[in-house]
């Protein structure tokens, strides 16, 4: 392997990013797929590159995980999750700071994965606009709402806990 390979390394530069609010839609369009058609070689995916205890700690619902710790090991992990996936689809690199994204969308376009982009400001902006994110515990998810006006924890396992009222708790649509 030579050193022009080994540039997505280089955790570097400008690459193309969205705002959280966009990422949100790309979440919202995912959890409300079925699974088949999250299987699909064209359906987005968004890859959380931070380690699995970051991930389990609070994520984007409907993310994947593929750590991108330690970095020369990250296409082991994420070749399994783009095995079949079409060169066009929609990929969402998301980490804590916009940092470790960078090395993994390098890597992502020179595979040929043309519409790859960051999460801008990373988990760190998803968390600041005070956006959902869900907790794994095994096999189920639970609400991690952050603590803005009129919203608490939710603790009933469920899966997209934003999209729906649930007892118990107020988190909802609005």
């Amino acid at each position: 392997m030579c050193i022009a390979d080994m540039q997505w390394l280089w955790t570097f530069g400008r690459v193309p990013e969205l705002e959280a609010i966009h990422i949100l839609d790309v979440s919202n369009r995912i959890i409300s797929l079925s699974p088949i058609q999250r299987s699909s070689p064209t359906a987005p995916r968004i890859i959380d590159v931070r380690t699995r205890a970051e991930y389990n700690a609070g994520h984007i619902p409907g993310a994947l995980n593929a750590s991108f710790l330690p970095p020369w090991s990250w296409p082991s992990r994420v070749e399994p999750l783009l095995r079949g996936v079409d060169p066009g689809t929609e990929l969402y690199v998301i980490c804590l700071s916009a940092h470790r994204s960078i090395g993994a969308l390098k890597w992502l376009r020179a595979r040929g994965f043309s519409n790859a982009k960051q999460l801008k400001g990373g988990m760190q902006a998803w968390r600041s606009q005070r956006l959902i994110e869900v907790k794994e515990d095994g096999s189920a998810w639970q609400c991690a709402a952050p603590a803005a006006s009129g919203t608490t924890s939710c603790d009933v396992p469920c899966t997209g806990c934003h999209r729906a009222q649930h007892k118990g708790c107020n988190v909802s649509d609005n």
